[in-house]
């Protein structure tokens, strides 16, 4: 039924694509870099990209900030411009990208002096790429490029970058590197059933008009990368929020037409998330439970088995498959796109080597 739709071989590709990201990663990569930042050489640690890279690093992000490191999450496009002062000589400015040659990425590299000559810590890809070659630290995401939308080069960033904060924060990553493993295997296991669960879940929500995406700590990664994956796919306007967030404002959109998809995330905040969305079923809303089980109060998308900081990996799969039945609403078939390619073949910017 899907031999020929390239977002569905990505969708298939993502579990050995996790599995070459964590085969590829090297656990002693970071130690000089972790080694001086404890010596207090920088003061900061800037994590910036544009797109599903940037949304990946959100999840980083909130590791290097639950060990109380001093991290900043700013897009290359502010980074370049508003939030350039941010960046001096004692900075370590982690450029996250999956082709490593965007404009913004460029951009940045050309002002490295005027910048102060930061510390690059860069993930790519494409190690020959602008970014892989003048980054003074790389390290590959070992995913491949992706035919469609990021798939497998999401979760591999989201794998890896998870995986370096550890490293900067001086924590062991061996439990986290099983714990990835084991999700690769629960990711292919769900997807050997593809086109069941993919019936399932157009069972289970029916028609979309009005949608919403919602998680906490590292699953607001899923949010706004969720909400990219309807906007690029199925050409639907979707909103990624932060689960607190929906409830200072967009809580008015409330009405049988609007669905949330909310993720449970993790111990330290699902059951008030879990609360807040029984609460918004309440309203008069769909509301859909993203969990490793089963809710009492809601109904639920049961996540593909995972573990660790592999539940922020396995959180977008039902999305993705969701969106493909989005696209049977609106006409649009995920990965087939209008404006993207075109916009990305004109914002050339040239690298001086």
């Amino acid at each position: 039924m899907y031999e020929d739709f390239p977002f569905v071989t990505d969708i298939l590709s993502q579990p050995e694509g996790v599995r070459n990201a964590v085969k590829g990663y090297d656990p002693e990569a970071l130690n000089a870099l972790t080694r001086r930042f404890q010596a207090g050489e920088f003061d900061r640690i800037i994590l910036t990209g544009m797109g599903s890279s940037f949304f990946a690093a959100y999840a980083a992000w909130v590791r290097l900030a639950q060990a109380g490191l001093p991290a900043i999450w700013v897009d290359a496009s502010e980074l370049n411009s508003y939030a350039a002062a941010m960046i001096n000589s004692r900075t370590i400015l982690w450029m996250i990208s999956n082709s490593g040659k965007i404009i913004e990425m460029t951009r940045l590299l050309n002002r490295r002096a005027e910048l102060g000559s930061p510390f690059i810590l860069a993930n790519t890809n494409y190690p020959e790429s602008p970014l892989g070659l003048a980054a003074d630290l790389i390290v590959p995401i070992h995913t491949g490029n992706d035919i469609t939308l990021a798939t497998r080069s999401y979760l591999g960033t989201l794998a890896v970058t998870q995986l370096m904060a550890y490293n900067l924060a001086g924590k062991p990553v061996d439990a986290a590197l099983d714990d990835l493993r084991y999700t690769a295997d629960g990711l292919e296991a769900y997807l050997a059933d593809l086109e069941r669960h993919i019936q399932e879940l157009d069972h289970l929500l029916g028609d979309v008009r009005k949608l919403a995406i919602l998680g906490r700590g590292a699953s607001y990664a899923t949010a706004l990368e969720g909400a990219l994956c309807f906007m690029e796919g199925p050409k639907l306007y979707v909103q990624g929020l932060s689960t607190g967030q929906f409830w200072h404002g967009a809580v008015e959109m409330a009405s049988p037409e609007f669905t949330i998809l909310a993720m449970e995330g993790e111990d330290q905040t699902s059951k008030e998330d879990e609360f807040l969305a029984a609460k918004a079923a309440g309203l008069g809303m769909k509301v859909y439970w993203f969990a490793n089980e089963s809710s009492a109060s809601l109904p639920t998308v049961v996540l593909p088995k995972n573990r660790g900081i592999g539940r922020t990996l396995v959180e977008i799969v039902p999305i993705q498959l969701i969106s493909i039945n989005v696209g049977k609403q609106t006409g649009f078939r995920p990965g087939d796109f209008i404006h993207l390619t075109h916009t990305v073949n004109t914002k050339v910017e040239e690298f001086p080597g």
